[in-house]
């Protein structure tokens, strides 16, 4: 009988590692597939990502890249779109600067389309900015201070990156 249950108890634990091993794997597959997935940028760091959203690398990053569910630390400045302003950059809305970092889990719905988008593939300290169509940003009702149908440039820095199964630090 004590055979018995020691055959039953080992099997079942290795069937329960190779499951854990299995899914581990899943994980590092699905995460390598969307790296995979992501726009490389031009000779001049320019990446067209998504129709109404461009982004410009102004500082290449040489860390993990950032997929779906990671939860990203940045840096960011927002500015309204200004084609006639230096860079584009019109009125400043917004700076994190040299505050805590702004927080968020890609994917989630924390921040606008374009955020999503425009941070998923990005390296750990990299630096970009992303122009935003309406339509990926605030949209037509806007969201005070930015006004309805406000084209948005942003500055990004990926500061940390964490996966869901990571302990914050």
């Amino acid at each position: 009988m004590k055979q018995l249950l020691l055959t039953a108890f080992l099997t079942l634990t290795l069937v329960a590692c190779g499951e854990s091993q299995k899914s581990t794997s899943d994980e590092g597959d699905a995460r390598s597939a969307q790296v995979a997935a992501c726009p490389r940028a031009d000779e001049n760091g320019n990446v067209d990502i998504a129709p109404g959203l461009t982004a410009h690398i102004t500082h290449k990053g040489y860390g993990r890249t950032a997929v779906s569910g990671d939860h990203a630390d940045v840096h960011t400045t927002l500015w309204l779109y200004d084609e006639d302003a230096d860079g584009g950059r019109g009125t400043e809305i917004w700076s994190s600067g040299g505050s805590q970092p702004f927080q968020f889990t890609l994917d989630s719905g924390q921040v606008i389309k374009g955020w999503d988008l425009g941070v998923a593939c990005m390296l750990v300290g990299e630096t970009r900015e992303l122009k935003i169509a309406p339509e990926l940003g605030y949209g037509a009702r806007g969201k005070p201070p930015v006004p309805p149908n406000a084209t948005l440039l942003f500055e990004i820095e990926l500061v940390r990156l964490t996966t869901p199964d990571e302990p914050a630090s």
